[in-house]
């Protein structure tokens, strides 16, 4: 199988997924029976359709980099958000929807999680430093950076949009467009120091590197809630 071939049978599976994933709501979410049964057919071909591709792999050993596994940010941003939607939804109803400041703070608390998988999957493994030297390595399953993937991207459904919604809310209308920039701004600078961590990449265990993310998260998800009673009060005014 060629590059361009496998890069193409591994987007056509995630649209399968997706797929899948949606018919799935759908049937509970449709009201009439010929929409629930369309539904079922199409989640059940899309299910068929992935087991045939799994089968036709064979026993031929697959070469996986790491940069595939950025597919699956997006991947789980699309499959998740009717999950936390209908999640939303149903906390709604009964009247018990977190306020968007308090997402925020779950959210950084999962995110801390996220890096946690990563902590316990780094345990034992040398640092970069030394395997550059020679240092033997053990194996670790791609389930730890796919699970990693899973729990940041749900809590990015907690932050982002989230952070957005809360911005617009608080802006004065005049400087609205301005803050929701600066909100960009922010983020871009975030993300810009993250390379910090990159900093410290090979000489620190790597288990010690994903506690820094660990205590970073719980210490923003603490310091969210410590305030939370005036955020919540600025998004009534």
């Amino acid at each position: 199988m060629t590059g361009l071939s496998r890069i193409l049978a591994n987007v056509l599976n995630l649209v399968l997924i997706i797929i899948a994933v949606y018919g799935a709501f759908a049937i509970f979410q449709s009201e009439k029976k010929r929409s629930k049964l369309i539904a079922g057919l199409v989640t059940l071909a899309s299910i068929v359709a992935l087991i045939f591709s799994y089968r036709s792999l064979g026993d031929k050993p697959v070469t996986l980099l790491p940069q595939i596994f950025q597919q699956f940010n997006p991947f789980f941003v699309v499959a998740l958000t009717p999950v936390s939607m209908a999640v939303f939804g149903a906390l709604a109803a009964k009247g018990k929807e977190p306020s968007a400041p308090r997402k925020i703070g779950i959210g950084m608390f999962i995110a801390a999680l996220g890096f946690l998988i990563m902590v316990f999957g780094s345990l034992g493994l040398p640092t970069p430093d030394a395997l550059k030297e020679g240092a033997t390595f053990q194996r670790v399953t791609p389930n730890v950076l796919i699970s990693t993937y899973l729990v940041l991207t749900f809590a990015e459904l907690f932050l982002s949009p989230m952070g957005i919604s809360f911005v617009s809310k608080v802006a004065p209308p005049k400087y609205k467009g301005m803050m929701m920039g600066l909100w960009f701004v922010a983020t871009a600078i975030g993300n810009y120091m993250v390379s910090i961590i990159g900093m410290l990449w090979g000489g620190l265990p790597l288990w010690v590197l994903w506690s820094i993310l660990i205590a970073l998260c719980v210490i923003s998800a603490v310091f969210i809630f410590s305030i939370m009673k005036k955020l919540e009060n600025a998004t009534k005014d």
